[in-house]
């Protein structure tokens, strides 16, 4: 598993997850100010919808929220999601793809681990993925132990159900593949030598119809 080393100067360097990084990652965040908060630590109740309507936060629910400086960055996306996966767990799926690309941060908290978590963080659902976990298919941003985007990429395949699913999936995989150059026969390489995942059927046809466009 290899690090992204953030530089005294602020550079990154990202070695396992493609040919480059993506440019805003080579920004650190305040080091002062907290990544999440909840509206116990702002001045009143209001101030976490206000805060988001200037742009300084984004809500999570109605108490809580993080940081949009935090946001805004690698690292600071990093840790933000360290603050909300459980601990001993690998971010994955829609949460990894956050971690790598920024947007808005999705639905569910999308881990690799063998647990069960009933519990839920921010009103998310905690989906737990119990998958092979090749070392090199892991990275760590700041703290947080997250997949490559390669990786990433891969496991959102897997997702599709429907076509609400599909089309966010294909989003995602497009919005991957142009920030760190992952093709779908590179996907489809790491699924051949992991028949055995779940809904590998499904994945392979959503990457082979992406083979012309990306």
């Amino acid at each position: 598993m290899d690090d992204i080393i953030i530089t005294k100067t602020g550079h990154a360097n990202l070695t396992r997850a493609g040919p480059t990084a993506a440019t805003d990652g080579l920004v650190m965040p305040n080091a002062s100010a907290a990544p999440t908060f909840t509206h116990r630590e702002l001045p009143g109740p209001l101030s976490i919808a206000r805060l988001s309507d200037f742009g300084t936060v984004h809500s999570l629910d109605q108490a809580n929220a993080y940081s949009a400086e935090h946001a805004d960055t690698l690292y600071g996306r990093g840790q933000i999601a360290q603050g909300m996966v459980p601990r001993s767990t690998i971010a994955c799926a829609l949460t990894a793809a956050w971690v790598w690309l920024g947007g808005l941060f999705p639905r569910t908290i999308d881990v690799l681990s063998n647990s069960h978590f009933r519990s839920t963080v921010h009103g998310r659902r905690i989906r737990a993925f119990s998958r092979k976990v090749d070392p090199d298919h892991v990275m760590r941003v700041g703290g947080l132990r997250v997949t490559t985007p390669l990786r990433t990429a891969c496991d959102v395949s897997l997702l599709v159900e429907d076509e609400e699913s599909r089309q966010e999936a294909t989003e995602v995989l497009c919005a991957l593949a142009e920030e760190y150059g992952i093709t779908p026969r590179q996907c489809l390489a790491m699924l051949d030598e992991n028949r055995h995942w779940p809904n590998t059927q499904q994945g392979r046809r959503l990457l082979e119809s992406l083979e012309h466009c990306l």
